[in-house]
C-alpha cells in the first residue's frame, strides 16, 4: 500500500537537507503503536513492530516547495506551511485505514521554527490505486537506489554504479534475499510467486545522478549511503515486482532509499 500524506507545518520551518533518518524513525514511531490485529500479521512474518525490525517500507522525499536553501549550513527554510510526503508498506490492504490512522495521531518532529522543535501534523491523505504489474515494467527512481556488491573477494559496501557490467548481478540478489526473508524463506518456487526459470532482467535508461546521504545515529550504525537516482527497465516475476515497488529497491529503502514511480 502507498499513501500519499500533506503535512501541515509552520511557515519558516528550518529542516536540515539531510532529513531521512527522522522520517524513518517517525514511521517506525507509528509502527509501534499498531493495533493488535496488525501486531499478529506482522509477527506470523517473523517481524515485530515494537523492535524495529519490520522493514519493508520506503518513502519519498518531502516535496517542500516553495523554499530556501542555505548551502553553507545544509538547511533549507520552508516558504510555505505544507509539505507532501509519499510512505510506501509491502502490508496487506486490510490494514490501510488502520495505517492512516495511526499516522494522524503521531505528528512528524522535524527541524526548528523559531528555536523550537518543529512538528508536521497530517491534514490530508490519499491512498494510491494498486498498479498493475507487469513481466516488464519501468520506473523512475524517486530516492536513490543503494547497491552494493555482492561478489566474491570484493570489499564491503562497495558501491555499484548502476552502469557497472555486473550492476543486474547485485540488483536482483537483493531484491530476491528481502523478498525471500518477507516470505519466512520458504521456497518461493513452492509457493507460486517465483519461478525459478523466469528471465530477469535490468536495463538503464539514460544516465544516473549519484546522491549522498548522511544519516542520524541508527542501530545500525551507519553514517552515510551512497544512491542513484535513475530511470530503469526491469523484467521480474510480477510478484517480486509489486515487492519492490511497496517495499523499495535496492537496499535500505527503510532509511529513504528505492522509493519509485511507474514511468
Amino acid at each position: 500500500m502507498r499513501i500519499q500524506f500533506s503535512l501541515s507545518c509552520q511557515k519558516g520551518v528550518i529542516i536540515p537537507i539531510n532529513y531521512q533518518s527522522e522520517i524513518s524513525g517517525w514511521v517506525f514511531s507509528v509502527l509501534s503503536n499498531a493495533g493488535a490485529e496488525l501486531t499478529a500479521w506482522v509477527q506470523q512474518r517473523g517481524f515485530d513492530v515494537h523492535s524495529r525490525n519490520f522493514k519493508l517500507f520506503t518513502f519519498s522525499p518531502l516535496a517542500i516547495y516553495p523554499y530556501e536553501m542555505d548551502q553553507v549550513k545544509q538547511e533549507f527554510k520552508l516558504l510555505g506551511n505544507q509539505v507532501k510526503l509519499s510512505v510506501s508498506f509491502y502490508i496487506d490492504q486490510a490494514f490501510e485505514q488502520q495505517i492512516v490512522h495511526l499516522f494522524r495521531q503521531v505528528p512528524l518532529t522535524l527541524g526548528t521554527c523559531d528555536g523550537r522543535p518543529a512538528q508536521f501534523e497530517v491534514k490530508h491523505w490519499q491512498i494510491m490505486p494498486r498498479p498493475n504489474f507487469k513481466d516488464t515494467m519501468q520506473f523512475k527512481a524517486i530516492s536513490p537506489i543503494s547497491i552494493t556488491t555482492v561478489e566474491e573477494g570484493k570489499a564491503a559496501n562497495l558501491y555499484l554504479l548502476p552502469d557497472h557490467e555486473n550492476y543486474d548481478i547485485s540488483f536482483f540478489h537483493h531484491a530476491v534475499r528481502r523478498f525471500k526473508a518477507a516470505m519466512q524463506f520458504k521456497s518461493l518456487a513452492a509457493l507460486k510467486l517465483l519461478d525459478p526459470a523466469f528471465p530477469m532482467n535490468y536495463k538503464l535508461l539514460g544516465q544516473a545522478k549519484s546522491r549522498l546521504i548522511h544519516l542520524k545515529p541508527n542501530p545500525e550504525g551507519i553514517t552515510q549511503l551512497r544512491g542513484f537516482a535513475y530511470e530503469f527497465e526491469v523484467s521480474m516475476p510480477p510478484a517480486l515486482t509489486e515487492f519492490c515497488y511497496y517495499a523499495g529497491f535496492g537496499e535500505y529503502p527503510y532509511l529513504g532509499f528505492g522509493f519509485v514511480e511507474i514511468k
